[in-house]
């Protein structure tokens, strides 16, 4: 039963992707490329070896049949002759025995014995010398045809058995590799594939397995330990951004019925003056709905026409608009005023919407000039038209008053939640390495302790100083490693604010700096297989600060490298323009990665936005490239959107030398 549950976990996979095949292809493929190896070298050295010896026989003739055969033929002893020459035929591999006769100037052939063929594996002739003179020669050749028979039955049965060996080794690897690897594996993946990021759900378990890491554990253990430890992060994680919307939503509804509730015309304008949005009593005093009243002019509809252009000269310009009587139509033709006071939000150094607080004050308008028309008349009715107008200016007052701290409120809610936004992100980012960092230190403080109660016990021992080594040295590596990452980000954490004061400013060339950028990301470049390729014109400088245009090239590089080209099969290539025009430079920065996805593009030079939360992206790259270009360089940056890869344009003012 056990056998066949954990078989049931590998039928979901497709066969034909199946890591148990591949790596029984992979097992049967190495061992049969071994043997065929190890086969060749064995048939080879044999062939050597029968080689070897067929050459020992023909040296073996040189150095027993010579003399006898040469005081032979010297005799003329032929029968002693026919008897060497089949004591030579005898030998191991010889095919063919030929004596010539000397007869004078001339050979002629006296005994021959065995093949002729018109090529010899082997051969040799001989001179037969006969008291200091050659009375005729011996040639004899082998054949190898044996060799190679031998070498072929051989080699059939040598593969037969390694083939037999390959096949039962690899399956007893296969068979210990799927009972140790395999079948844990397809159980995680089964789980990963339902599980359900819900407050109610099971640990992953591996059968035969412990659910704590302890030293006997290994790497699929600490798998499975991990995998459940993100299961549960993630749950919190998503508990908590549950909690947080629902908190915000009520946020939202509290400031949404203040709005609607309010008696004062509250507004929302856009660059070109157009309403965005409005409350219900602008409704109410106008006599024109929602709909009509949204994406109108705001001067069109609560200015007479004798003072837009007035005011709209003070809203271009960005003038101070608090508490100004402002009179309008309604749609019925009646002429109604409002007390104004506009409030500016910014995106950067440009203005990103108004918000107009219009406060009806027509019937106050409607006294004044009632008393003042009454001035001459009794007394007594004058005290109580001003006692009436005095309570109503303290309404008035009373209700300013409440619209400006609405006001301010929304204004701190607003920096309060910005203000969230940004310690969110660094006790995010920055807590994982002080915790780490803090367990080191306390471990380190414990070994100590330890280490002074071995010493005042006389128990100290070698092999606990060589354990306490290691371990100190494991802890140091990781409070380093830790306290490292916790400063890189803290400075990139002070880098958000661009100091103008902190940098020499000198004058420098602009393809130089840009090639020490690119120098000091060669180790970075070359793992990521990636090429850069600067144009640059050589004699270019500019008065600036060289450390943070070094700062734009490495944030933008590296962004490169970290998201565009991680896990990416196109082409790795990044193109840096720099160019002067018009007292402008401008470069123009791009790269051939995936992109980066339209939620985040929206976004890019927020601070804290990031594809690699948790993966160790802070998200201020951008943010800083930004400040920079903005702030210090009173430049600008565009990011523009293309199809493939990322593409940014940076135009900076231009400044030779001091005194230009």
């Amino acid at each position: 039963m056990k056998v066949k549950s954990n078989f049931s976990l590998f039928r979901p996979l497709k066969i034909k992707n199946s890591l148990s095949i591949r790596l029984l292809s992979y097992i049967l493929i190495c061992s049969t490329a071994l043997a065929i190896v190890i086969t060749l070298i064995q048939l080879l050295w044999d062939f050597q070896q029968d080689v070897g010896k067929i050459e020992q026989s023909i040296d073996q003739i040189e150095s027993s049949f010579l003399h006898p055969m040469a005081a032979s033929l010297w005799n003329l002893d032929e029968e002693q002759i026919h008897i060497q020459v089949e004591g030579i035929m005898n030998l191991s591999n010889m095919q063919y025995v030929l004596i010539h006769e000397v007869l004078g100037s001339s050979e002629s052939p006296l005994i021959e014995q065995g093949t002729l063929k018109e090529k010899f594996d082997i051969s040799k002739k001989f001179d037969l010398t006969y008291q200091g003179e050659v009375v005729g020669t011996l040639f004899v050749a082998a054949s190898l045809d044996e060799v190679y028979d031998r070498l072929i039955e051989k080699s059939l049965l040598i593969l037969v058995s390694q083939t037999i060996k390959t096949m039962v080794v690899s399956i007893c690897i296969l068979f210990i590799i799927y009972y140790m690897v395999i079948r844990h594996i397809n159980r995680i993946a089964l789980y990963t594939r339902n599980i359900k990021l819900s407050s109610h759900y099971e640990d992953l378990t591996l059968e035969g397995r412990s659910r704590q890491i302890s030293s006997a554990s290994d790497e699929l253990d600490e798998l499975v330990y991990l995998l459940n430890k993100m299961q549960k992060r993630i749950v919190a994680e998503l508990t908590d951004k549950e909690t947080a919307i629902e908190e915000l939503q009520q946020e939202r509804d509290f400031s949404a019925t203040i709005i609607n509730s309010s008696s004062t015309v509250i507004c929302c304008l856009d660059r070109d003056f157009r309403i965005a949005t409005i409350n219900p009593a602008a409704v109410i005093l106008t006599g024109y709905s929602q709909e009509e009243l949204n994406r109108e002019n705001w001067l069109d509809i609560f200015v007479l026409p004798d003072r837009r252009e007035e005011l709209l000269e003070k809203l271009v310009q960005n003038e101070s608009i608090q508490s100004l009587e402002i009179e309008m139509h309604d749609q019925m033709g009646g002429v109604n005023t409002l007390l104004w006071t506009f409030s500016a939000f910014y995106e950067g150094m440009k203005i990103k919407y108004l918000i107009g607080f219009g406060h009806d004050i027509t019937e106050q308008k409607q006294v004044e000039l009632e008393v003042t028309q009454l001035n001459d008349q009794l007394e007594e009715k004058v005290t109580k038209r001003t006692a009436a107008l005095t309570d109503s200016n303290q309404q008035i007052t009373q209700t300013l008053e409440q619209l400006k701290r609405t006001q301010q409120t929304l204004v701190e809610s607003e920096k309060m939640a910005s203000l969230g936004g940004l310690v969110a992100g660094v006790a995010h980012e920055i807590n994982t390495p002080i915790g780490i960092s803090v367990t080191a230190a306390s471990f380190l403080q414990d070994e100590i302790n330890h280490l002074s109660e071995k010493l005042s016990n006389n128990s100290l021992s070698r092999s606990y100083v060589e354990n306490l080594i290691g371990r100190v040295g494991e802890s140091n590596r990781l409070l380093n490693t830790n306290l490292k990452r916790a400063a890189d980000l803290i400075s990139s954490f002070k880098q958000v604010a661009v100091d103008q004061s902190s940098e020499a400013c000198y004058s420098f060339k602009l393809e130089e700096n840009v090639n020490q950028v690119v120098t000091s990301l060669k180790h970075k470049l070359k793992q990521t297989r990636c090429n850069v390729f600067i144009d640059c014109p050589e004699a270019l400088s500019i008065y600036s600060f060289p450390g943070s245009f070094a700062q734009i090239y490495s944030n933008l590089i590296l962004n490169s490298l970290i998201h565009g080209f991680e896990d990416w099969e196109g082409k790795r290539e990044i193109y840096i323009n720099i160019q002067l025009r018009d007292k402008t430079l401008q470069i123009d920065y791009r790269d051939t990665g995936k992109g980066i996805p339209d939620d985040i593009a929206m976004r890019i030079f927020d601070p804290f936005v990031t594809s690699k939360r948790g993966s160790g992206g802070s998200g201020l790259g951008t943010h800083i490239v930004y400040n920079i270009v903005n702030q210090l360089f009173k430049g600008d940056i565009q990011y523009i959107s293309e199809a493939m890869g990322t593409h940014f344009k940076l135009t900076i003012p231009y400044k030779e030398s001091f005194d230009s």
